[in-house]
């Protein structure tokens, strides 16, 4: 006989056939003391009232980078900023249609032929002559005062000063107060060029682009970039940049919250594509403990300059190089019951509905994100429908490249994309059109949970989780109360307060040192051939553990 244990238990126990009964009896009765302390621990992760919008750093234990891309560019359009400035350059002429092909039927496959040999991968220089070097928003000693934004002029000095921790945070056009993990030393420089030199190789394997031909030229017209910006070389200008498709000017500015990072198109050329950004990190994370979270933030943040941007859509090019009229749409949804912005790009489309298994014709576009405040809204992927992507509004460790992304980059008319440097996203693989298209409550299986009394196994199969329901001290959105209390909710505004399993700290599968006390009380062993996807596809099939012959 097989007895399946509870709490996403990643081993199997073998009884002889005798015990049959007394083994049933003895795990029905550690059921119910585990069901007991599930309910207890999960209780207690739930007792208090949360601010609404306060658990987007790190809300399930983990690390993470919250974007404020958008608040960036809100800023950069106030009267007498630019956002971008246009700069054309020379790229390989194909050859005339009329010498290349003498059959005018075939003229324009010819051409779109060509255009597509044309790519090479893509070139990426890194300008690090500004680092450190700005007096008035670069932290060169502790207790230096330096500009975050562009803070009012106040007859009293460093008002308003910056404070992420009260409300409303002040994290933006105010004053910082420098410490010693602000400043940019040696040892945090030589992290930050590697860091820069491993995000600039992946994209140069991930994408191609129609190379610049001779030097890439920039105008020069203003300083380039977010926060005062990087004065352009004047080399850059008068003689340009040899072997470049885009240079990223990088700077070390301090951040507030949990931003690692930001990064901004500057300068595009006649096509609309991005030849030059700003790319600014934090020195207090350049930490030899934030490797892994820093390179997942870069590439975040890289994405952005390439395309990924609200402002870049309005210059997408179709194969012919015209003007895409349609990137995006904005409707009703009457489901949803708001307003919401899906990319309809065709490969964005195509991507989403084999990931999704959406393959009916309520599926239009992949949704964006709507909430998370002004730093997030409307730039990058809605984080219910993809969560650890890299382009939702947080990042973490777990943060995964997805085809979709890749896609809307391809998408642009810009870049020819590697599809192979694609991660596998498990979140809502295989889950239908309904998983797009419906609310979060109205899902199945791992996906969703409406009670702290019972643990369950995550969305992957590979930890026990819990369902954090929280209390916040101010009614939900209309469309967001799946619940008859207006302030009861899941932990993330980004994923649209939705219910869902989250992985214990000590609850994996695959983790030999990763078991709970009461894992331990029934003897488990867990491994890395162990997995609870055995286990929970039959709790989520049913809706209860099974003990199976």
């Amino acid at each position: 006989m097989e007895v399946v244990v509870p709490c996403c238990s990643c081993s199997r126990v073998f009884v002889n056939s005798q015990l049959r009964f007394a083994a049933a009896l003895a795990v029905s009765g550690i059921l119910l003391i585990l069901l007991w302390t599930g309910a207890a621990d999960a209780k207690s992760r739930n007792n208090h009232q949360i601010p609404l919008q306060s658990l987007e750093s790190g809300v399930d234990g983990v690390s993470s980078h919250s974007c404020i891309h958008d608040q960036i560019i809100e800023q950069r359009k106030r009267p007498g900023r630019k956002v971008y400035s246009v700069t054309p350059q020379v790229y390989h002429e194909p050859r005339s249609a009329a010498n290349s092909n003498p059959h005018k039927g075939r003229v324009l496959l010819s051409v779109l032929d060509e255009h597509k040999d044309v790519k090479q991968p893509i070139r990426i220089y890194l300008n690090y002559d500004a680092v450190g070097h700005s007096a008035d928003r670069d932290c060169q000693r502790v207790g230096d005062i330096v500009k975050l934004g562009e803070p009012p002029s106040s007859p009293f000095p460093a008002v308003p000063a910056c404070n992420p921790n009260v409300k409303p945070p002040v994290s933006g056009d105010c004053w910082y107060n420098c410490t010693l993990d602000d400043i940019s030393g040696e040892d945090k420089r030589h992290r930050l060029r590697k860091a820069l030199e491993q995000t600039a190789d992946w994209f140069r394997r991930a994408l191609a682009v129609e190379p610049v031909k001779g030097n890439l030229r920039l105008s020069g017209y203003s300083a380039c970039g977010q926060d005062g910006g990087v004065q352009l070389p004047r080399e850059y200008v008068e003689e340009g940049i040899a072997d470049t498709d885009l240079v990223l000017l990088v700077t070390t500015r301090p951040t507030t919250g949990n931003t690692l990072a930001w990064a901004v198109a500057c300068e595009r050329d006649q096509w609309g594509r991005a030849i030059a950004g700003h790319v600014n990190v934090a020195p207090r994370h350049l930490t030899s403990e934030s490797g892994t979270l820093l390179s997942a933030t870069l590439i975040h943040e890289v994405m952005h300059v390439l395309g990924f941007d609200p402002h870049a859509f309005a210059h997408f090019r179709d194969e012919r190089k015209r003007r895409r009229t349609e990137v995006t749409e904005q409707q009703m949804d009457e489901k949803l019951g708001r307003i919401v912005t899906r990319v309809v790009l065709p490969r964005v489309v195509m991507h989403s509905r084999h990931h999704y298994g959406a393959f009916s014709h309520n599926f239009s576009g992949l949704e964006l994100e709507d909430g998370g405040g002004r730093g997030t809204s409307g730039s990058h992927w809605e984080k219910r429908l993809l969560m650890n992507e890299i382009m939702t509004g947080s990042v973490d460790t777990r943060s995964v490249v997805s085809k979709m992304t890749l896609a809307l980059l391809e998408d642009s008319g810009w870049y020819k994309a590697n599809y192979s440097m694609a991660d596998r996203l498990d979140w809502g693989r295989n889950q239908g059109t309904q998983f797009v298209t419906s609310p979060c409550n109205t899902w199945k299986g791992a996906y969703h949970c409406n009670t702290t009394q019972l643990s369950g196994c995550t969305y992957n199969r590979e930890a026990e989780g819990y369902c954090p329901i929280l209390s916040y001290n101010g009614d939900l959105p209309q469309w967001a109360r799946y619940f008859p209390q207006a302030n009861k909710g899941g932990q993330s505004s980004l994923a649209d307060y939705c219910t869902y399993f989250v992985a214990y700290s000590d609850g994996s599968c695959t983790d030999i040192n990763s078991a709970r006390p009461p894992d331990r009380m029934l003897g488990e062993v867990r491994g890395g051939d162990s997995s609870a996807y055995w286990v929970c596809s039959r709790f989520h099939a049913t809706g209860e553990w099974l003990l199976s012959a």
